[in-house]
C-alpha cells in the first residue's frame, strides 16, 4: 500500500549552501545540499525571484547543472536541459552531496535554491538564501537607446569588437529614471594591483584642464573607489570635493569593477551638470602608496569622438591606445621605409 508523505512544518534538519551570497552571469556556483538526518529522495533547482527595478518575471528551473554525485542524476524541466538535480533510484540514504550549477547568461535578476527532502514518510520543502546578481560587467541591451557603453579592446583579440567579458576597458553610463542622479560602472584588465582604471570628463580634447577623474583601484587588496580633479595634466591629480555615491565593488581574477552615482542637482563646481557637453576620456594610469598618477601621455588615453552630456547616450567600441600605441610606431616606421624605397626607384 502506498503511503502519502507527510509534509513538516517543524525546523528542518536539512539545509541549501552556497559558496557564495552572489551569483555572475554564465558562471559556475558550487552549491551544497546537507543536513543534520540522512535522507532517501530529493529534487532541486533554482528559480528566480523577480521584480526588481527592471520587473523581471519570477521564473523556475534558472540555470542549469554540470556536475552531480553519482547518486544524483540531472532532470531537464519546462524544457529547460539539466535545470533540476534528483537523486537516482537507488535504495540508498544520502548527505552532504556537492553540485555545481551554471548560472544563465541572460540577466535574470536575484535567484535562490529550492529543494524537497524524503526521509521515511517526512518530508520537507525549504529554500536556500537569496542570491544576489552581480551586475559586472553589464550588459549590452539598450546601448545607446537607454545607456551609453564604451568598450576599449585589445589589439591582440582576434574581433575588433570584443565583448564585456573580454574588454580590456568598460564604461556604462545610466541615468536614473528621476533625472536627478547618473549611475557609472568602470572597470577594466588590470596587470598588477598599481594600475587603476579611471574614466574623466574635460572641455578639450588636447588638454586635460579642470577634469573631473573617477578612479577604480586596488588598495591593500580592497576594491576602492577615488574621485580626483586635475587642474592641468602637468600637476598629479588632486581628490575631488564634488559628491559621489559608491555603490559596488567587484575584483574577479584580474579585472577590477566599480558601481557609482553621481548627483545632477545642485548645479555646482561638486556635481555634474547635464546640460554641459564634454569629452569623455577612458584610461588606465599607474599608481603607488604615495598616490595616483597620470598617464606619461594624453595619446595612451582613449576619448570620445566629439563632446557630449552625461544624458546624451551612445555606443563606443575602440582599440586600447595603451595597448594600440606601439602597433602604430612600428606602422609608422614600415611606411616610411617604403616611402625610402620607392624614392630610390627615381
Amino acid at each position: 500500500m502506498n503511503v502519502q508523505p507527510i509534509l513538516m512544518t517543524t525546523v528542518t534538519p536539512y539545509r541549501i549552501f552556497t559558496v557564495d551570497n552572489r551569483y555572475k552571469k554564465g558562471r559556475a556556483l558550487e552549491v551544497r545540499l546537507e543536513g543534520r538526518e540522512y535522507f532517501e529522495a530529493f529534487v532541486m533547482e533554482a528559480r528566480a525571484v523577480g521584480g526588481g527595478p527592471t520587473n523581471k518575471l519570477p521564473q523556475a528551473g534558472v540555470g542549469r547543472f554540470v556536475s552531480a554525485p553519482r547518486t544524483a542524476m540531472f532532470l531537464s524541466c519546462r524544457d529547460r536541459s539539466s535545470s533540476a538535480v534528483v537523486n537516482a533510484p537507488n535504495p540508498l540514504r544520502m548527505n552532504n552531496l556537492t553540485f555545481t550549477w551554471e548560472a544563465p547568461f541572460q540577466d535574470v535578476g536575484d535567484i535562490y535554491f529550492i529543494a524537497s527532502v524524503l526521509l521515511g514518510d517526512r518530508y520537507w520543502v525549504f529554500t536556500s538564501e537569496r542570491l544576489l546578481s552581480n551586475p559586472f560587467p553589464g550588459e549590452l541591451v539598450g546601448c545607446g537607446i537607454r545607456r551609453t557603453c564604451v568598450r576599449l579592446c585589445g589589439y591582440y583579440q582576434s574581433s575588433p569588437i570584443c565583448s564585456l567579458d573580454e574588454a580590456e576597458y568598460v564604461v556604462i553610463i545610466e541615468i536614473d529614471p528621476s533625472q536627478r542622479e547618473t549611475q557609472i560602472t568602470i572597470g577594466g584588465y588590470i596587470r598588477d594591483p598599481q594600475t587603476y582604471v579611471a574614466f574623466g570628463m574635460a572641455y578639450s580634447d588636447f588638454s586635460l584642464t579642470d577634469m573631473d577623474m573617477s578612479v577604480c583601484m586596488l588598495d591593500r587588496g580592497r576594491v576602492t573607489l577615488g574621485h580626483y580633479y586635475v587642474k592641468q595634466e602637468i600637476f598629479p591629480p588632486f581628490p575631488h570635493a564634488g559628491v559621489i555615491i559608491p555603490d559596488l565593488t567587484d575584483l574577479d581574477n584580474n579585472r577590477i569593477w566599480c558601481r557609482f552615482r553621481r548627483p545632477f542637482l545642485p548645479y555646482g563646481p561638486t556635481s555634474i551638470n547635464p546640460t554641459r557637453s564634454m569629452f569623455h576620456y577612458y584610461f588606465k594610469g599607474p599608481k603607488n602608496d604615495s598616490g595616483i598618477y597620470l598617464p606619461e601621455s594624453i595619446y595612451k588615453m582613449n576619448i570620445s569622438p566629439r563632446q557630449y552630456n552625461i544624458t546624451e547616450f551612445y555606443t563606443d567600441v575602440q582599440i586600447s591606445n595603451s595597448a594600440f600605441l606601439p602597433i602604430a610606431r612600428h606602422l609608422v616606421v614600415f611606411f616610411l621605409l617604403l616611402i625610402g624605397l620607392h624614392s630610390k626607384d627615381f
